[in-house]
């Protein structure tokens, strides 16, 4: 079970830091908000990434019937585009420079019309088309794609086949709007392609915006220029690895302290932030103790936390996190929480406790799909209200995009939140072969007397004189059959005149058994 911290923890580690570990297969960060892990990413060298990254593709086959294709990215796996996903295919197979002698071609921008158009008008069979990974493969799906390019920097994010400026709704301020937005309407680039202002741009100077903006567009040359060159499929732009991501997307002035345990990556990161965020340089700093970084800080034990299906609060209350195919649920609990005044009051207390929780558990495990809460019922609309407004306020820091409806009577809140990445329960656990994700096993009293039917039946199909049979079973089996089922296995024995020896085998499963003749 997870314990939360008390207020006295948490105030003796106030402060934002971001911890990475780079081991021999994997590489891991935490990000830590006033000594309590608010986000966790790990790589592994095994597992292929490829979220972010720009491919040269070959139309594998076309699906009109869910109008859909599946595309050769040179991966295990065809990449899924779905037709909503397809630009007009002029400019999906525009992959030619201009002509010395010819006007520039810029591929159009799509109409809603191309929403209404079939598979069938956009992509034909062995096309070679750019698309981008936009989710990774899961299971027995691969990669989700498509082909509205978007090339990601630290204040913008470059959309060449799209046109307009948007800004990220979180730099509220209109005058701060108005100003990067005009700033940016000056530059003749945006008026062949698109951008996204994200949300560290608030502030950010001209020279920077532009300086940035250049960058981005003499990548998307170079990468139109491999593509160009490169028969698919091809790799054409690799996504930066999960470190530099993490920095690009998350290291901001907030941050009081990057610490790395690798030189290697402390050399890798530094020039990264030379290049890109020169002032953030001085709060990167090379761990060089003994004891392991993550063990020093206790994370390895927080991180195992994540996987738990039952979550501490602070008053004595507790979450119940179930996961199933399709939807998640989380249940909130009083626990050993019985308050003072009322079971009203008992109720409303744990619930902020869990509204406030339920958005960093959230992240944590990076849950996508969709969300059932369940607080506990609650008569009073104000305080139905307040924790559903408390809910808002938390889940604002997450940068999935996520859907909320109002708290029902029940105290139920619906929600939708988009899977960021792969999780990393999906990386690194696997179903349980014993209960094959039931998250239960047999009780000892149900194996014991599963064991006698057995030794029944194999008694009373062998056609041998001699019915001798050994029985190696888990101890804590052995022991109940003893002292509850001693009787019962002497009648099975007299009524098929065998003869049986059980044998305590403490290596095996409780669920394990084995029976052989002699």
């Amino acid at each position: 079970m997870v314990k939360r911290k008390s207020k006295k923890e948490k105030n003796e580690k106030e402060g934002n830091e971001i911890l990475v570990n780079v081991g021999p297969a994997e590489k891991r960060i935490a990000i830590m908000k006033n000594g309590e892990l608010s986000d966790f990413f790990m790589e592994r060298k095994s597992l292929e990434h490829c979220a972010g990254s720009i491919y040269k593709g070959k139309v594998n086959s076309i699906l009109p019937g869910i109008e859909a294709s599946f595309v050769d990215i040179g991966m295990n796996k065809n990449g899924f585009l779905h037709v909503s996903d397809v630009v007009d295919k002029k400019a999906v197979l525009e992959m030619m420079l201009p002509d010395e002698d010819g006007p520039e071609i810029r591929p159009s921008k799509p109409s809603r019309k191309s929403s209404t158009m079939k598979i069938n008008d956009l992509l034909k069979r062995n096309d070679e088309i750019m698309v981008q990974v936009v989710k990774e493969a899961m299971g027995t799906k691969g990669p989700r794609l498509t082909t509205h390019i978007s090339i990601p920097g630290r204040y913008l994010v470059l959309m060449p086949y799209d046109k307009g400026i948007g800004i990220s709704r979180r730099i509220s301020d209109r005058e701060e709007r108005k100003r990067i937005r005009e700033l940016l309407a000056k530059e003749d680039v945006l008026k062949k392609m698109g951008c996204i202002v994200r949300t560290v741009a608030e502030k950010i100077s001209e020279k920077e915006l532009k300086h940035e903006l250049k960058y981005l567009v003499n990548l998307w040359d170079k990468i139109r220029i491999r593509a160009e060159k490169k028969k698919a499929p091809i790799t054409v732009y690799e996504e930066y690895g999960i470190v530099l991501r993490m920095i690009r997307d998350t290291f901001t002035e907030e941050v009081d302290c990057l610490t790395v345990d690798s030189k290697e990556e402390y050399v890798r990161i530094t020039k990264f932030l030379r290049a890109f965020m020169p002032a953030l340089r001085k709060k990167v700093k090379l761990y060089e103790g003994k004891t392991p970084l993550f063990h020093k800080n206790n994370l390895d034990k927080k991180i195992d936390q994540i996987f738990e299906r039952k979550v501490g609060l602070e008053s004595g209350g507790y979450l119940i996190i179930e996961q199933t195919e399709g939807v998640v649920v989380v249940d909130v609990n009083t626990g050993s929480f019985v308050g003072k005044k009322s079971l009203e009051e008992t109720a409303f207390r744990t619930n902020m406790e869990a509204a406030e929780e339920i958005p960093r558990q959230l992240m944590l495990r990076d849950i996508g799909g969709i969300v059932i809460i369940d607080f506990i019922d609650m008569d009073a609309k104000d305080h139905r209200d307040k924790i559903f407004n408390k809910l808002q306020e938390k889940i604002k820091v997450d940068k999935a995009r996520i859907s909320l409806r109002a708290i029902s009577q029940f105290g139920i809140v619906e929600m939708t939140r988009q899977r960021m990445r792969k999780s990393i329960e999906g990386s690194s656990r696997v179903e349980c072969p014993y209960c094959a994700g039931k998250g239960m096993i047999k009780s000892v009293e149900t194996i014991a007397i599963e064991v006698v039917r057995r030794i029944e039946s194999v008694l009373g199909k062998s056609t041998k004189k001699s019915k001798d049979l050994f029985v190696t079973l888990h101890p804590d089996i052995d022991a109940v059959l003893i002292s509850d089922h001693a009787a019962m296995l002497s009648d099975v024995q007299r009524k098929h005149r065998g003869k049986i020896e059980i044998r305590a085998d403490r290596s095996l499963h409780v669920e394990d058994i084995i029976i052989d003749a002699k």
